[in-house]
């Protein structure tokens, strides 16, 4: 998908084109490296760790 970016911004030279791919390659290196650390740290990825939950006390803040 990256490269999809990469193309739209050498075919049109715009800058937004280009942060979109900067984005891109971000979020990559973001999320590569929250998943490796999870990964490490709990043996393995759960449906649990997507949650926004914390225990008991539940701090999602949703507000009121």
């Amino acid at each position: 998908m990256e490269e999809e970016y990469w193309r739209r911004f050498l075919k049109t030279g715009k800058i937004r084109d280009y942060l979109c791919y900067r984005g891109m390659a971000i979020c990559g290196q973001i999320m590569n490296s929250y998943i490796s650390k999870e990964s490490y740290e709990s043996g393995g990825l759960s449906e649990s760790d997507y949650s926004d939950r914390h225990g008991a006390c539940g701090g999602a803040c949703r507000g009121v």
